[in-house]
């Protein structure tokens, strides 16, 4: 199961990890990342996207309101039967991250929001989702160089998660040819989400590097 930039541990039913995105402060949290995701690769309707690491399918469902043909993979049979029952035209399977099992530029996106961090070899995985995406791929990551990163590492919901930065992003693809082109930004500067955090959020969030969820848009080189 995927994990975010909250206290939303994999371990936890997935019942309760999507009654977290339900509360005042998970809402926002989640709304403010999906922002920074799809402005990064501002999709359009009818494109096709699989979400790695899909969890309850919360983001997989936020991608097929603006129109996607997603399909969510986890390797967690829980959250895909979880996934599964809150509706939506939207197909879940089971299956490993570092193995998709889908042919070669199948969608034109693969994205892993905030799961990446629990899959132990993410080189593998993400050269998995660079194979199988047409335009490129999406990563949502929880950022080494953040406040929350300061509080919270190795407590909680975040034992056993890494914390990754723009450096890792790019030893990740150090070999790949063509290189890919890559975006990136920042959101949730101020993860405890109180009222002056979410007025501040919009106009800071993106001048400030230190954001606890790091999205980072690897996309293909025309004519790949």
């Amino acid at each position: 199961m995927s994990a975010s930039s909250h206290e939303t541990p994999g371990a936890v039913p997935p019942d309760a990890y999507e009654a977290w995105y339900h509360t005042a402060r998970g809402h926002w949290i989640a709304e403010r990342e999906f922002a920074l995701c799809s402005r990064l690769i501002d999709p359009r309707p009818g494109q096709s996207l699989l979400d790695v690491g899909t969890g309850t399918g919360h983001f997989a469902r936020l991608f097929a309101r603006r129109g996607l043909r997603v399909t969510g993979l986890d390797r967690d049979h829980r959250a895909i039967a979880f996934a599964g029952a809150q509706g939506g035209d939207i197909r879940y399977l089971a299956a490993d991250a570092c193995r998709l099992p889908f042919a070669a530029e199948r969608f034109d996106y693969a994205a892993a929001i905030t799961s990446l961090c629990f899959v132990a070899d993410p080189a593998r995985a993400l050269a998995e989702m660079w194979r199988v995406a047409r335009r490129g791929v999406l990563l949502g990551l929880l950022h080494r160089h953040s406040l929350l990163y300061r509080k919270k590492r190795g407590q909680g919901a975040y034992a056993g998660a890494r914390w990754d930065d723009l450096d890792a992003v790019r030893a990740w693809t150090a070999a790949w040819v063509p290189a890919p082109q890559l975006a990136y930004g920042y959101a949730i500067g101020w993860p405890a989400g109180g009222r002056m955090a979410r007025l501040a959020e919009p106009l800071l969030a993106g001048l400030l590097p230190w954001g606890a969820f790091l999205a980072v848009a690897l996309r293909k080189q025309p004519g790949h």
